[in-house]
């Protein structure tokens, strides 16, 4: 699956024009400025069956996008390149469990 990486201050429409390209689902990704956490949307490919909604605004930034995909999970827009909706909605990040001791170690063996 093709990833497109952004920075937080890019306009969707930028990014949606970088996504169009692919011509199949996309991976975005994204590290969020204040926390530094590599953030990813998944952004399927529009699809004249959604409802259409009206056109993101060209100052309407990325980083809206995410907050809007995690605040509700699965969100319908639209990019002024594309004449359907499509949906996104954000990929968990992967926290790996904390080092805990095996068995044995907790014997000193």
């Amino acid at each position: 699956m093709p990833i497109v990486m952004t920075v937080s201050t890019e306009s969707v429409n930028d990014v949606m024009g970088l996504v169009s390209m692919h011509g199949r689902s996309v991976l975005v990704a994204m590290i969020e400025p204040v926390t530094d956490e590599l953030k990813f949307l998944y952004v399927a490919m529009p699809n004249p069956a959604l409802e259409t909604v009206a056109c993101e605004k060209d100052s309407e930034l990325i980083s809206s996008l995410f907050q809007r995909a995690e605040l509700n999970g699965l969100v319908t827009f639209r990019s002024k390149y594309w004449e359907s909706s499509t949906v996104t909605h954000p990929i968990p990040a992967f926290s790996g469990a904390p080092v805990a001791q095996g068995y044995a170690q907790r014997f000193g063996n």
